[in-house]
C-alpha cells in the first residue's frame, strides 16, 4: 500500500461520482464506509458497484476482499468517526458542502483528512466552515470507473505541505494520477482548460452553429479518442455540468458565464444525460460508440 495513505476512507455522497470513488477505494484495499441521506441513493450505488465488481476485471477473492471492505453506515457520525479521511461528494452548491463539511469535522478524529470532490468552488470557500484548514483540500475526479486517470488536487492557503502529500499518497493508491494547482483558483487548471471547451461548444449548439454530433465527431478524430465534448458531458450528467456554469456566472456576473437556454431546457425536461437514459445522446448506447459515427455525414 501507498506509503502515507489514508487506510480508512469515508465517502460522503454516492451519486454518480461518489459511487465511483468509493468503488476505487474498495478495490484497491482501502476500508471503505459510504453515507448518503438518501436510501435509494445508496440502493443505486451498490448496485452499480456489484456490477464493477462482477465485471471480470478481478478474480472471485479480489471480489470477495473488495465487498468485504465495503461498509454501508447509517449516519454521516458512524461513516466518519474512525475515519482517516473523510471525502464529501455532495451537488456543487456552496451552502450544502459547507453545511456537510462543518457536520464531518464535529464528528472527525483530531488530525484526520477532510476533502472535497469540487468542480469550481475554491477550496478556501469550503474549508472554512471547518476547524482544520490545514488537513483540507479539494480533488476534482475526472472518472475512475471509465479509466480517466487522473485527478486533479487544490488547497487551500492554510492547506498544509503534508496534507497534499498524504492527498497523493490517497489518489496513486487508487491508481489515480494526481495533477496539483499551485495556487487555488476557481476550476483547477485542467478543469478550466475542459470548461472553456464545454462553454464554447455549448455556445455553438445553443446558437446554432453546430451540433452535438458534428463537434463530437471533429474531436474524436483530431485527438484520436473515444468520445467528444458532449458525449462527456452526458456521463458527467447534465444537471451537475449546468451548476458548475452557474458557480462561474455568479462569481463574474458574465453573461457568457451564464449557462445556455438549450441547456436549460434540457435539464428542466429531466434529460440529464446517461443517468436518466436521454441527454446529448439516448443511452445507454450513444451513436458516437456505432461503428460508423465518425464516417457519417449529417447533410
Amino acid at each position: 500500500m501507498e506509503q502515507d495513505c489514508p487506510k480508512t476512507v469515508a465517502i460522503i455522497g454516492v451519486g454518480i461520482m461518489g459511487r465511483q470513488v468509493a468503488w476505487a477505494c474498495a478495490v484497491h484495499g482501502l476500508v471503505t464506509k459510504i453515507y448518503d441521506p438518501s436510501p435509494e441513493q445508496v440502493k443505486t450505488a451498490l448496485t452499480f458497484i456489484e456490477q464493477w465488481f462482477a465485471d471480470g476485471s478481478l478474480s472471485a477473492e479480489e471480489q470477495r476482499a473488495a465487498r468485504e471492505r465495503l461498509i454501508v453506515c447509517c449516519s454521516l457520525q458512524e461513516a466518519v468517526a474512525d475515519a482517516d479521511l473523510a471525502f464529501e461528494n455532495v451537488p456543487e452548491e456552496l451552502d450544502l458542502k459547507r453545511e456537510v463539511h462543518a457536520e464531518i469535522d464535529r464528528s472527525l478524529r483530531p488530525g484526520a483528512l477532510q476533502g472535497s470532490n469540487a468542480s469550481s468552488l475554491m477550496c478556501s470557500w469550503i474549508s472554512s466552515a471547518t476547524q482544520r484548514e490545514d488537513r483540507f483540500f479539494c480533488m476534482n475526479f475526472s472518472l475512475p470507473r471509465f479509466g480517466m486517470g487522473y485527478v486533479e488536487l487544490m488547497g487551500n492557503p492554510k492547506t498544509s505541505p503534508e496534507t497534499l502529500h498524504e492527498a497523493r499518497a490517497w489518489a496513486r493508491q487508487i491508481k489515480m494520477v494526481p495533477i496539483t494547482t499551485h495556487k487555488e483558483i476557481m476550476g483547477y487548471a485542467m478543469n478550466r482548460i475542459w470548461r472553456a471547451v464545454k462553454r464554447e461548444c455549448l455556445f455553438l449548439a445553443d446558437q446554432g452553429y453546430s451540433t452535438p454530433e458534428e463537434m463530437d465527431r471533429a474531436f474524436m478524430l483530431f485527438f484520436g479518442i473515444d468520445w467528444g465534448p458532449f458525449g462527456l458531458m452526458d456521463r458527467i450528467a447534465l444537471d451537475g455540468v449546468m451548476r458548475v456554469e452557474q458557480r462561474y456566472y455568479e462569481h463574474t456576473g458574465d453573461p457568457r458565464d451564464a449557462p445556455p437556454a438549450m441547456l436549460k431546457d434540457m435539464v428542466a425536461r429531466g434529460e440529464l444525460g446517461e443517468k436518466a437514459g436521454k441527454g446529448f445522446y439516448s443511452w445507454p448506447h450513444p451513436a458516437y460508440q456505432e461503428p460508423d459515427f465518425l464516417s457519417r455525414s449529417e447533410w
